[in-house]
């Protein structure tokens, strides 16, 4: 929702009924009137957040504060210059290293944003995100810890918008990132684009929830999150992976697990032998010997990585291993505004005879087409088999 506003109207009021000559009053009218004519109204930008608060924004923001550093890969979707619109974040962690070189590459001020907070809220002040002059304030998910950061950025005349929430927890990943996607195009200035975005999204998971109403088996899956050393850590009950599975096709192992994630026994696993494994990395995981994969990997480096993790303990004696289904995801584009891809994956994985024209490779070749402002390059997932391999080169 758009609404117009026209701040010199009180000014103008109390100019024209003070004391002052007609003639001054004529003349300010006359002024206000030409003002008019001139130029446009202000448009007031008004959005309902995740969270179901009502935002005022008094323009188009320029300046963004976020809590994400992912919040680059959303604004490159939507806007030709994303760096440009980041006036501070969270220390750029989350971002695959790959990836956020390729940005300073197109976009060298990338590389000047200040870190001015943590991606929680008891990692950040108030004090630190007005230090970076913002218009608006962008925060990943609702957390009752942000209230009171909330309140003292409004006093400021800063406006806080949530992305997502855990009200969303019944809305589809399709529908958080179409919501979260619209909103920050209102945000912005660029509703079209986000619109066009959340759309095609839209798209490519009604696709895949079309065809899978055919599927006559739902195979069991290990997800062996930020794979390492050390096996397995696993999304839990309210992990949106977790969700992401079971509309691929699927069910996780790790169900089970109250909250977001937590740890599997050896014996657990071998229990189970799940059907198919699918280890998460990135480039982050480099200097433990973790797995890693992103943007920069070429698929040789990748499918080595898979390689190296699967062979250091029991992991090498499941069936989905010994047949050949593992396989590998970037962990940051899991949570990114580009989940869908590892959507694609999951769905072609685990339903090979449903998806056999699946090409998550085409896929984000046209998302590189279409959208992106920097293109991804690299290799963001992987199978252990020659003919599982995906890379964008």
């Amino acid at each position: 929702m758009v609404t117009v506003s026209v701040g010199p109207v009180g000014r103008l009021r109390s100019a024209l009924t003070g004391r002052g000559s007609l003639r001054s009053s004529a003349l300010l009218l006359g002024l206000f009137l030409c003002g008019l004519m001139a130029g446009p109204a202000r448009a007031e930008i008004l959005v309902t957040d995740a969270v179901g608060r009502e935002v005022r924004l008094a323009k188009p923001a320029t300046r963004i504060v976020t809590n994400e550093s992912l919040l680059l890969l959303s604004l490159a979707l939507i806007d030709p210059d994303p760096a440009a619109k980041i006036a501070g974040w969270a220390a750029p962690r989350r971002l695959d290293s790959g990836v956020y070189a390729a940005f300073r590459r197109k976009f060298p001020q990338a590389a000047n944003i200040p870190e001015v907070g943590g991606v929680l809220p008891t990692k950040s002040s108030a004090e630190a995100i007005l230090s970076a002059r913002p218009d608006l304030f962008v925060v990943s998910i609702w957390d009752p810890g942000w209230n009171d950061i909330v309140e003292i950025l409004k006093s400021a005349g800063v406006p806080t918008i949530f992305l997502d929430s855990p009200k969303n927890s019944t809305l589809s990943p399709a529908e958080v990132t179409a919501v979260s996607m619209t909103l920050l195009g209102k945000a912005i200035g660029q509703e079209a684009k986000a619109s066009e975005f959340a759309g095609y999204v839209k798209d490519r998971y009604r696709l895949i929830e079309e065809r899978l109403k055919g599927a006559k088996e739902r195979p069991s899956v290990l997800i062996d999150a930020h794979a390492g050393t050390v096996c397995c850590s696993s999304p839990g009950a309210s992990n949106r992976m977790t969700e992401a599975i079971e509309m691929a096709g699927g069910r996780s192992i790790g169900a089970d697990i109250p909250g977001y994630d937590g740890q599997l026994s050896a014996e657990f696993v071998l229990g189970i032998d799940p059907k198919v494994y699918i280890a998460t990395g990135g480039p982050h995981l480099a200097a433990q010997g973790g797995l890693v994969v992103g943007g920069d990997v070429n698929t040789q480096a990748a499918r080595a990585s898979l390689q190296m993790a699967i062979g250091r303990d029991f992991r090498g004696e499941l069936t989905a291993v010994r047949n050949g289904r593992a396989y590998a995801v970037s962990h940051q584009l899991s949570i990114s505004a580009l989940n869908f891809l590892v959507f694609e994956c999951f769905a072609k994985w685990l339903h090979p005879e449903l998806f056999d024209d699946l090409d998550p490779d085409h896929t984000l070749a046209e998302i590189n087409e279409r959208f992106m402002a920097v293109p991804l390059q690299g290799t963001f997932w992987i199978g252990l088999k020659e003919a599982a391999a995906a890379t964008a080169q």
